[in-house]
């Protein structure tokens, strides 16, 4: 009776959650139109998806089910009157694909509402000499606004979802009703990527919920993110950061970023896997420690810039957690079990997190909720998301609220399961 009493109230909120996500939009931060359900025309398969957003560029990924090429038109006017054309593709071929193609918009401004819209062209590639374009699929007018000082200090953050399309529901409800700025995907999309369609649908319409169609997305990997046949082909779907916004030497960090969300500013940092790169369940295919340390200095640059440097809160984000008390814990360089925590991360981060005075690091991989308060030794605070891979009554579905109202930056850890909170943090600006 109890379990029947607690799936009645689970579905009352819901659909409360589910009404608060289609009130008007406003016109600094405008709301997605809701594709849940939605028949998309062939060949396209999902919606589009907003991702590695920065002041003057976005990225855009869309699934289709069909060997096609495409294009993305934007402008700053409602109707796309004088819209510029983006194609797919590098170089001088366009992209084609029977997967999803992605587009990079560059030369925009900062703080800036655009409004595009996809279009699909199938091909029919008979040979060399005989190549015959199908009949144009356009996309709905959707629209984003770039990240910039003085854009909206906030985000949402989700985790652990694996593959769990239910699940993926709810968070994407839930995200739509708080209306962040920016939406970080902190780990483990899925269990292992096996098959590119699958990896399609886990990372471009989890759940049949339109999750990043006018708010991006800030994807941080997680270890299972690095699992399976298809794991390589994982930009295919996720873009990675346009090469110009970072020096050559760091040309492989395609998901690293840094940049300021208003007031905040916004590191993302790569964990790689939870067992050392010895270890025999990666037949020799891993090399995570070398990657690691690339990104430490990657990070020591990120945080001399002066927009981030100048930056009144600076929180980090990453997968697995850079640290754990208890003397048991797993901490990623034993040869039996899987990391706890990412020692190997945390000697190589967290002198930065201090030098700089980074308030916040925001971490995934237990599938429960945690959060370790500042230190004598360590002043930056620690957080740890609940699993998105259990569907209520069971695990912590998580949502994470980052949000600066007046002088503080407020975090709140939203429980799904429950209807509760799991928690209230705010930090005062470091400058």
């Amino acid at each position: 009776m109890a379990l029947l009493q607690r799936r009645s109230f689970l579905k009352g909120s819901v659909l409360a959650t589910l009404a608060a996500s289609t009130r008007a939009a406003t016109a600094d931060n405008p709301k997605p139109k809701s594709t849940q359900g939605t028949e998309f025309p062939s060949p396209v398969c999902t919606p589009p998806s907003l991702q590695i957003p920065a002041p003057t560029s976005m990225g855009v990924v869309w699934g289709v089910t069909a060997r096609v090429t495409g294009f993305v038109d934007l402008s700053s006017h409602s109707d796309l009157a004088n819209a510029r054309r983006f194609f797919a593709g590098d170089g001088g071929l366009k992209a084609l694909d029977d997967v999803a193609l992605g587009v990079r918009l560059t030369g925009l401004k900062p703080n800036s509402l655009y409004y595009y819209r996809t279009g699909t062209v199938p091909i029919d590639f008979k040979g060399a000499y005989k190549i015959l374009p199908d009949e144009l699929v356009l996309g709905e007018i959707q629209s984003f606004r770039t990240p910039g000082i003085a854009s909206p200090s906030s985000f949402a953050v989700i985790n652990d979802t694996h593959e769990n399309h239910p699940a993926c529901a709810l968070l994407a409800a839930k995200i739509e009703a708080l209306n962040p700025a920016v939406t970080v995907w902190n780990g483990d999309l899925c269990n292992s990527f096996n098959q590119m369609s699958q990896m399609a649908q886990v990372v471009l319409y989890p759940g049949h919920s339109a999750l990043a169609v006018n708010r991006p997305i800030l994807f941080t990997p997680g270890n299972h993110d690095y699992r399976g046949l298809v794991a390589r082909e994982l930009p295919r779907v996720l873009l990675t950061r346009e090469p110009t916004e970072r020096a050559s030497t760091y040309w492989t960090l395609g998901w690293n970023y840094a940049y300021r969300q208003g007031q905040i500013a916004m590191i993302g940092l790569d964990t790689g896997e939870d067992k050392p790169d010895w270890h025999t369940a990666w037949g020799q295919l891993a090399q995570f420690t070398p990657y690691r340390e690339l990104q430490a200095r990657w990070l020591a640059n990120a945080l001399e810039q002066p927009e981030i440097k100048n930056a009144p809160y600076i929180v980090a984000f990453c997968h697995i957690p850079l640290f754990d008390d208890s003397p048991t814990a797993n901490p990623g360089d034993k040869v039996e079990g899987w990391a706890s925590w990412q020692r190997h991360c945390h000697d190589l981060w967290s002198p930065l997190f201090e030098q700089y005075g980074v308030q916040l690091v925001v971490t995934a991989h237990r599938h429960r909720f945690r959060y370790d308060a500042p230190t004598s030794k360590r002043s930056w605070a620690h957080v740890v998301g609940g699993s998105g891979c259990d569907m209520p009554p069971k695990g912590q579905l998580t949502v994470f609220e980052g949000k600066v109202t007046g002088e503080r930056l407020q975090l709140i850890a939203h429980n799904l399961t429950t209807g509760t909170m799991l928690g209230d943090y705010s930090f005062k600006s470091r400058l």
